[in-house]
């Protein structure tokens, strides 16, 4: 499930990485390469933006973490509850950190490049390399919602998805209320496909999903144009 986002802004041009002038994971229309898995988020590529600089966490990025990560605000729609204390933060750092050493899943931490500060994170939280296929999530600051910002990071995962990672289908969930987070993936090009209900357990409740997704071929034509 995506984390929460506010309304977001235009949307802004993008960089090269997030313009998908990068490495190809696979042909165009080609079969799932499940080799293009091993070592990548061990090697986390960076990921560049018109405002933003997408990179691993490292444990210098905990106060960060717990600026964003405290606000009950952020956590309303994500499936981890606020962080209470630093430390909470600190073991979500590390435990990314871990995760990037030993190859596993772990989120690029977005960093704002008018301020040096990481403000939020996204990234994949699912990766079935067998079927070319992988799902999005991501939280940001609150002080950060409105500007385009989410959109602006989305769109260079969603790129890299499927130049660096020989994706086929993205796919994101939320909640039917978290309109903004749904409003992300409208921008990103990913169609909204149905609602799963009651399909997850979360805080104390069975909760619905809306299901958005792209496809490589709506991505390649939507860049073509």
């Amino acid at each position: 499930m995506t984390g929460s986002n506010g309304p977001v802004a235009p949307d802004h041009p993008q960089g090269a990485e997030a313009n998908g002038e990068c490495s190809v994971g696979r042909p165009s229309g080609g079969p799932p390469n499940s080799d293009v898995r091993a070592g990548f988020f061990r090697n986390l590529p960076v990921l560049e933006t018109v405002r933003l600089i997408l990179r691993p966490l490292t444990l210098g990025d905990v106060d960060d973490v717990y600026a964003y990560a405290s606000d009950p605000e952020v956590a309303r729609y994500t499936t981890w509850e606020a962080h209470r204390s630093v430390d909470d933060s600190r073991a979500f750092v590390e435990a990314q950190v871990k995760a990037y050493e030993e190859d596993q899943i772990a989120p690029w931490a977005m960093v704002l490049r008018e301020t040096g500060r990481v403000i939020g994170t996204t990234g994949f939280v699912a990766w079935t390399p067998q079927h070319a296929r992988a799902e999005l999530g991501y939280a940001m600051g609150r002080s950060y919602w409105g500007r385009g910002l989410m959109t602006e990071a989305v769109r260079a995962v969603v790129a890299c998805g499927f130049t660096q990672m020989g994706l086929n289908r993205i796919e994101a969930r939320c909640i039917p209320e978290n309109r903004a987070s749904a409003r992300v993936m409208e921008k990103v090009g990913m169609r909204y496909e149905g609602l799963l209900r009651e399909v997850m357990y979360s805080k104390g409740r069975f909760v619905d999903l809306c299901l958005y997704a792209i496809l490589r071929r709506d991505w390649e034509a939507a860049t073509a144009r």
